[in-house]
This record gives structure tokens, C-alpha cells and sequence, in this order.
């Protein structure tokens, strides 16, 4: 699409903050970018990658590297600064070709249809980059999982893209391996991620994820993970599917894999409660796979709160994995949700049940509905704001129904620092992360 030209490709990562990221030093890798630098390399290009959390100014990099096109990705709360990159970048390179792709585009791309933006891509990721960056530009109102501008300015979108995990190529993570030390999850040090599965076959209500890869779920072929994982020069590896135990063979399969091409690493992973306590034969393995540490979205300690989340899970199964989980000596994060209508006593409940199980390590996030999710449009007219930055899930976005906001938000944090009392660990961490901080500034 260069007319033979070799491009200068800019992959932009925006800036946007949660409390817990910040003081907690959870800094992810940008895999999602790493994709589409393979894609830019194959095509004969080159690339830079702009991480917002430690790269300096935008619009310095923008007018030092002249980038012949500027791709932009990013979640819902980072939707307001992909857009002010685009009009930057617009500002700075007017010739440039702005693309804007990721999570929060995929089912709300009307979002960022604006005048700064060329292509918006909405399906296929990667592989509809690389279709992108193979065809010229005057193909592109053919290409499937896009929308674009037609000449009058006029946006155009075009049917959804199919997509095939065979099909993705192996990220080029050579940001991540000259940074390595940025990207850390709590005390667990530097820590590489990898993608084995997209979309999610459940059905939570208020889960964003599962309309995700057109409502489908896919696996990538375990020998594949594995060879990927084999090449990645990191000790801890998360496997970042949003449950990546769903089938006992493909698991066996995995675990097989790793002792055939005898790799060693430590792994965290996301898990399902129901799974765990309905398998608990599979524990010894996932020990001896290296899984440190299980995430497990437990969202309710009731029976009534799992069913109006949708999670298809019990109480006594939630209950049952964290003890499971403890016996085999593997760590497990819970995830809770606490939505607006609670009172008090459920924060005593579950601050109770917490300390009842033994769970050292949670969190517990406020409910947010997101757009596109089904429960958005029934709750849009109650929002308390539209700044898409209160979305981090540690802000109220919707009016309590029993409790002011202040004392909501006050329980809300009074259980995180509980946690610290309950994880000596975690505190040592956070001591350290904290004090680290305040040398720099």
C-alpha cells in the first residue's frame, strides 16, 4: 500500500491510569501491539512502539519519527485519549494514515468516527491489519471487518471479518523483551503474556469479554501455545484467555506439551470456581504445569448474587475452589463485583466469608455496565457520568440504592486495605512499589 516505499509504522498504547495499576505497579505487556508489529515486519516495514506508562511525550515521538501511519488501541477507559492521539498525531503528521482498533472498537466503533480517523478496525484484528497493510488504499473499502470514510466523509462499515487463531502469527516481542522489567503482575516480577483461546463460551450478564471474536469462543492449537511460550525469554507466563480451564483434554494436552519440549516456567492463569471444585483431580497437574497462582471470578458469595450475574455457579462451589486451591498450595486471586444496591451488612458478609476461606489475595470492583454490553442501554439514563476514565471499576458510575456514595466507596476500600493486612506479601510489595515511586518523582 506504500507503493513499494518502506513505511514507518507508529503502535500507540494511550495513557490511562486505575489506582490499583498505579500503586500496585501492574504494568501489562502491550501483546495486543506485538501482533501487529509481526504484521508491519512481514510486510517489510518498520515500527516503534509508544507505551504511554514510560515512553514520554507523544507528540515528541510523533514529530521525531514522522510516522507514515499511526495505529491506536486501547480499552473503553482510554477511549477519550485514543482519540486526542488520532487528532495529535493528525496535527503533527497531516499526511499520516491513522487506523484505531482494539477492545472498546470492536462493538462500539461509531465511537471514534471522527474526521481524524481513517480506518477503524472492528473485526479480525490482526489479520485484517495484515490485510490492511497488504492491499493498497484503494482497496480498502473492500476489506471486511472495517469501517471507513468515503470521500464525502461519510463512514462506511463493512461486514465483519472471519477470523482464524491458526492463522495469527507469533507476536514480535521485542519491546517487551528490551523493557522486560516494566511489565510486572504484583510481586511476581516480570511477566509475560500469553493469549490461547478468544472469546468465552459462558453467558455472565455483565461480562464484556464474551461478545467478544463475534460472540464465539476459539482455541489456538496447544502445540502452538507451547512453541510460543518456548521462545519467550521470561520466567512467569500469564495465560490471558478469560478462562483458560475449560477442557480437561486440551489441559492434559498442554501439560504433555510442556514436558515434551521440557520447559520450565511458572504460569497464571484465569479460571472458573465451578471448574475447579467439579476437577479436583486436575490440581496435582496444574502444580506440577508450574500454575502459581489460579484468577477465579467469584463475583458473589450467595447463591442470589451468582444468579443475577449469570455466573452459573454456586456458592458451595465457590467456596469449595478457594479451599481446593489452598490445599495444593496454588495461589488464588478472587474477583468480586459489589453493586449498588448493597447495604452494609453485605460488606460485613463478605468481609467475613473472606476471612472464613482464608483468601489472601482479591479484589472487588464496582459494577460498571460497559457499552455494548446488554445491560448498558437498560441503565444508560441513570449514569452519573459519561467520562469514560471513571470505567477502571474502582469508581461509581451508577447511584447507590442504600448507602451514600462516600460510605459505599468507603467499605469498597476499607476491604482493599484489609487485604493488605491478610498479605504480608502483598504489603511488602506495595511498600516497596510506593517508595520506589517517590524516589523518582
Amino acid at each position: 500500500m506504500f507503493s513499494g516505499k518502506t513505511a514507518r509504522i507508529l503502535l500507540v498504547r494511550p495513557q490511562y491510569n486505575t489506582g490499583l495499576s498505579r500503586f500496585a505497579s501492574i504494568s501489562t505487556e502491550p501483546l495486543e501491539l506485538e501482533y501487529l508489529a509481526t504484521a508491519v515486519t512481514e510486510q517489510g516495514h518498520h515500527y516503534r512502539v509508544w507505551d504511554s506508562q514510560f515512553d514520554g511525550s507523544f507528540a515528541r515521538v510523533c514529530r521525531s519519527y514522522q510516522p507514515d501511519m499511526v495505529v491506536i488501541t486501547g480499552y473503553y477507559p482510554a477511549r477519550d485519549e485514543m482519540l486526542a492521539s488520532a487528532r495529535r498525531a493528525r496535527q503533527i503528521c497531516p499526511e499520516t494514515i491513522i487506523i484505531v482498533g482494539g477492545v472498546h472498537a470492536e462493538l462500539n466503533q461509531e465511537n471514534f468516527y471522527y474526521p481524524a480517523v481513517n480506518l477503524i478496525v472492528y473485526s479480525g484484528g490482526a489479520l485484517t491489519f495484515q490485510e490492511i497493510l497488504a492491499k493498497e488504499r484503494a482497496d480498502w473499502p473492500n476489506l471486511a471487518g472495517i469501517s471507513w470514510q468515503d470521500e464525502q466523509g461519510r463512514w462506511q462499515k463493512n461486514p465483519r471479518a472471519s477470523f482464524n487463531p491458526k492463522n495469527l502469527p507469533l507476536p514480535d516481542r521485542s519491546y517487551f523483551t528490551k523493557h522486560k522489567e516494566r511489565f510486572t503482575w504484583l510481586y511476581h516480577g516480570p511477566t509475560a503474556l500469553v493469549k490461547t483461546g478468544f472469546g468465552c463460551p459462558y453467558n455472565c450478564s455483565f461480562c464484556y469479554c464474551r461478545l467478544l471474536n463475534n460472540g464465539t469462543y476459539q482455541a489456538r492449537d496447544v502445540e502452538d501455545v507451547v512453541t510460543e511460550i518456548e521462545k519467550i525469554d521470561c520466567p512467569v507466563i500469564w495465560l490471558i484467555d478469560d478462562t483458560f480451564l475449560l477442557d480437561i483434554q486440551r489441559l492434559r494436552c498442554f501439560a504433555a506439551e510442556l514436558v515434551r519440549q521440557k520447559i520450565k516456567r511458572k504460569f497464571i492463569l484465569y479460571g472458573r470456581a465451578d471448574f475447579i471444585s467439579e476437577h479436583p483431580e486436575v490440581l496435582p497437574m496444574l502444580q506440577e504445569m508450574g500454575v502459581i497462582e489460579v484468577i477465579v471470578g467469584l463475583e458473589a458469595i450467595d447463591d442470589k448474587g451468582l444468579r443475577e450475574f449469570n455466573k452459573q455457579v454456586n456458592a458451595k462451589q465457590n467456596r469449595r475452589c478457594v479451599s481446593l486451591l489452598r490445599q495444593y498450595d496454588i495461589g488464588c486471586v478472587g474477583l468480586f463485583i459489589m453493586d449498588q444496591q448493597a447495604r452494609a451488612a453485605d460488606f460485613r458478609r463478605l468481609d467475613c466469608w473472606i476471612q472464613e476461606v482464608g483468601l489472601t489475595t482479591y479484589t472487588i470492583s464496582v459494577f460498571s455496565p460497559f457499552p455494548g454490553t446488554e445491560e448498558y442501554p437498560s441503565l444508560v439514563d441513570q449514569l452519573l457520568t459519561t467520562d469514560c476514565r471513571k470505567w477502571d471499576l474502582l469508581h461509581l458510575v451508577l447511584p447507590t440504592s442504600h448507602l451514600t456514595r462516600l460510605g459505599f466507596m468507603g467499605r469498597i476500600w476499607w476491604l482493599h486495605c484489609k487485604l493488605l493486612w491478610r498479605n504480608r506479601k502483598l504489603r511488602r510489595h506495595l511498600l516497596t512499589t510506593a517508595l520506589t515511586y517517590w524516589k523518582k518523582e
